[in-house]
């Protein structure tokens, strides 16, 4: 389950704004952050989620609020398994009202009392009345035959919620109950921002209501709760836990002892929780004091030394009591909504947060509201949605991620330069005009490694303009900061790239590919996406002669940019230098009153430049010689030829329009989608990127 769409007529202060639509990913949990500063809007959005979703489960929260002239509706959307889930149990109920109606009808057959005008009569009163009781289940049917998204509203009377309202709380209902019946699992939960941790010892009464917490329906009101119960729900039951567990492994040996056949040995149900306990700290684990009858949840830490878990850091109360919601909830597939996740983290705790977010479970649609610069960084400030106040009206506006230089001023904004650049080890400078995309997609494939902030720096059309300084500042470390540059291989030839590499200490990483897009070209990846995504079933071998077609028909402007790019080499800014000429001499004699030039200096000047103008000059005649453009044509001819009858064209070709032009010959028009999909499905299956690109970063990090 996953919100498709968010329209907002009027919540506080947010008017006429919309989000969406937001897609399934099956792959990876999907985060979908909000950026802003206090009383921006960003907390008023995930309260319209909770709301959409929380009458199921309990409404403690919702009445502390108040809605008086607020209109929004929210779209809901089912996942392919979650549908097909639905209409399997739809007909199988639908089935058993047939078979009900059967049953019904044999009963009135065999009453012999009855005329046959009466059991007509019976017969068709039974249908009617069995088919009005069970009419709003084929209306569910047939909605979901035809559809995967329905809708919930407040006040919203042109949405689509308004045209049956009935028949859409009527699904609402039906949803999550079947999902919760079949799957055993919650719709997600919400963790507000006014969570606290109370320093209180278990109540030892409680490990006689073990039976009831432990309860899915229990479980269910606990997802929309407040914080403070959330919090104090998950302490408990992490007690009880331990102690029953214990209670059913001796009872277990016990019987084991006295020769009873009783099956397996009882698993430890707390271990998943240890093992994310250690997980976020090493050597961390749950003691065991004991007790007969446990008064509280005991932590060894790495020193050995032994406390409750009430004594541990706030911080670190905070991020193992939000993962410890994946695992007691069984997420999966679902909503999650946590406001400001960074409560009472350091930076790498944050970091560390958002990495266990991201990984603990699978198919979660995640979202976030927060004010702080690691979750920013680290979920991908290209992927986050940014709420701002208009100077104008003092409305809440939203800003998409994909909006380069809006994000810029709006993190500069938040967190002044330190938000836009940040600080880390090593800072890589992406170099291309499209070096702000290539972020993104570096920051996707790569967002495990934190050691590194990527930073877009625009177009770097010949070594040259790379000058001195700048190559000065990468083969050194600021304080503890190293510099490199990754930049596309363009139409260099080997010759150039090896000149670009031998500059600054190795810290110059020209790609092996055309551009970065050419890494997104895997078949195999593509395959999956056109299937999943687009619905477009393409064999590996179709999809390379669609690119290879793409490819061809793209070789005249190939051939035509690579002599144009090579030619434009033989033009870069000559080096005019002339040494250490006239070094320590003065050019002027006389006195302050009246300097005139030394004869015998001008002189040297006007020979040296002259014989270096007439030597660049002579150079460039040559290098532009109609035999030497014949042979930069001849050459590009026949690199391109080869490319294409060899694998070398996904190489040489630029990668963006084999995907865009490929792409749109399958009909697929949102190609950026097309794109950022692949790189998804790149990232869920690591082994799939190249190694090239694995061995920067590594090398990067390694320093």
């Amino acid at each position: 389950m996953y919100i498709n769409k968010i329209i907002i007529k009027k919540f506080r202060h947010l008017e006429n704004e919309e989000l969406g639509p937001f897609h399934f990913n099956n792959k990876n949990s999907d985060l979908i952050v909000f950026a802003g500063p206090n009383g921006s809007g960003k907390s008023s959005v995930l309260e319209l989620i909770g709301y959409s979703l929380s009458s199921s489960y309990s409404l403690s929260w919702q009445l502390s609020r108040t809605f008086t002239g607020f209109s929004f509706e929210i779209s809901i959307g089912l996942n392919p398994d979650e549908k097909n889930i639905i209409i399997q149990s739809l007909n199988q109920e639908l089935e058993n009202v047939e078979r009900e109606i059967l049953e019904a009808i044999q009963v009135i057959d065999a009453n012999t009392h009855s005329t046959l005008e009466t059991k007509e009569r019976q017969r068709l009163e039974i249908k009617e009345r069995l088919k009005r009781q069970h009419k709003h289940k084929h209306d569910i049917l047939e909605y979901f035959i035809k559809n995967s998204i329905y809708f919930r509203a407040f006040e919203f009377n042109e949405g689509d919620y308004a045209k049956n309202p009935t028949l859409h709380n009527q699904i609402h209902n039906y949803v999550t109950r079947e999902l919760k019946d079949i799957l055993k699992r919650s719709l997600g939960f919400f963790l507000r921002a006014d969570r606290n941790y109370p320093q209180k010892g278990f109540n030892r009464n409680q490990i006689f209501a073990f039976d009831e917490v432990n309860r899915t329906e229990h479980l269910w009101t606990m997802a929309f709760n407040t914080s403070e119960i959330q919090y104090q729900d998950m302490y408990e039951f992490l007690v009880q836990q331990r102690y029953h567990y214990l209670r059913e492994l001796g009872n277990y040996h016990n019987q084991k002892n006295k020769g009873a056949n009783i099956g397996t040995e009882p698993e430890d149900p707390i271990k998943p929780y240890e093992h994310l306990l250690n997980t976020l700290f090493p050597d961390y684990k749950f003691a065991d004091q004991n007790e007969s009858i446990p008064s509280n949840l005991f932590i060894e830490l790495p020193s050995k030394e032994v406390i409750t878990f009430n004594d541990l850091s706030s911080g670190e109360k905070e991020v193992f009591f939000i993962l410890s919601f994946f695992i007691r909830h069984n997420v999966e597939n679902a909503i999650i909504v946590i406001d400001e996740p960074e409560l009472h983290l350091h930076p790498e705790l944050s970091r560390l947060l958002i990495r266990n977010i991201k990984s603990i479970k699978k198919g979660n649609q995640i979202w976030m509201a927060t004010h702080n610069s690691e979750i920013i960084d680290e979920t991908g400030r290209d992927k986050v949605i940014y709420v701002t106040r208009d100077l104008t009206s003092r409305k809440a506006k939203f800003i998409s991620g994909d909006n380069e230089q809006d994000v810029i001023l709006q993190l500069k904004n938040l967190f002044g330069f330190s938000g836009y650049i940040g600080v880390a080890k090593n800072l890589v400078f992406l170099e291309g005009d499209n070096s702000s995309p290539d972020r993104k997609f570096y920051s996707t494939l790569f967002s495990n490694n934190s050691n590194f902030k990527l930073i877009p720096a625009n177009g770097s059309n010949n070594l040259n303009r790379i000058n001195n300084a700048i190559l000065s500042i990468m083969e050194s470390n600021l304080a503890w900061i190293s510099f490199y540059l990754i930049r596309d291989r363009d139409y260099l030839t080997k010759e150039m790239v090896t000149k670009y590499r031998e500059h600054s200490s190795r810290k110059i990483f020209v790609l092996e590919k055309h551009e970065l897009e050419n890494y997104l070209i895997d078949f195999s990846s593509i395959k999956t996406v056109l299937s999943d995504i687009f619905n477009i079933e393409k064999t590996i071998d179709e999809i390379e002669s669609i690119f290879h077609k793409t490819a061809l028909n793209i070789s005249s402007a190939v051939i035509r940019d690579m002599i144009s790019f090579r030619l434009n080499l033989k033009l870069n800014p000559q080096d005019f230098s002339i040494g250490k000429v006239l070094n320590g001499q003065a050019y002027f004699e006389g006195t302050k009153a009246n300097y005139t030039i030394k004869t015998n200096k001008n002189k040297l000047i006007k020979e040296k430049f002259s014989k270096t103008s007439i030597e660049i000059h002579k150079a460039l005649t040559e290098q532009l010689s109609n035999v030497a453009i014949e042979k930069i044509i001849t050459d590009c001819e026949s690199e391109v030829k080869t490319a294409l009858e060899t694998d070398d064209w996904l190489t040489l070709f630029p990668g963006k329009e084999l995907l865009e032009l490929s792409a749109k010959s399958m009909g697929i028009t949102n190609t950026i989608s097309f794109q950022n999909s692949i790189i998804k499905e790149l990232a869920s299956h690591r082994d799939k990127i190249n190694t090239e690109l694995k061995e920067i970063f590594e090398k990067i990090n390694e320093g």
